[in-house]
């Protein structure tokens, strides 16, 4: 009956056929590729922005202070930004 009505076969799947969710799927696949690469780049900018490098300062929009340690400036944005990579992951 596919072929009287001009299909090229069967569609064994019947959800794939009315329902495909492929969209999502390669979405949030895309989506963790540029999360990783995010969360590779924060990561080092977190380390050259430490006390022990220094390669780079964090401005103080990006940045809050220790509770501890107020002198100190925690590169929160960056450390955010790591954080939702994992989130990106568990929706994958």
């Amino acid at each position: 009956t596919a072929q009287l009505l001009g299909f090229t076969g069967i569609v064994e799947n019947s959800i794939d056929a009315v329902s495909s969710r492929d969209f999502a799927v390669e979405t949030l696949a895309c989506l963790s590729i540029l999360m990783s690469d995010l969360s590779r780049i924060s990561e080092d900018l977190i380390l050259w922005s430490s006390s022990e490098f220094g390669y780079v300062e964090v401005d103080d929009a990006y940045a809050s202070t220790s509770s501890v340690m107020p002198q100190k400036k925690n590169p929160c944005t960056l450390e955010l930004i790591r954080g939702k990579a994992g989130r990106v992951y568990g929706e994958l």
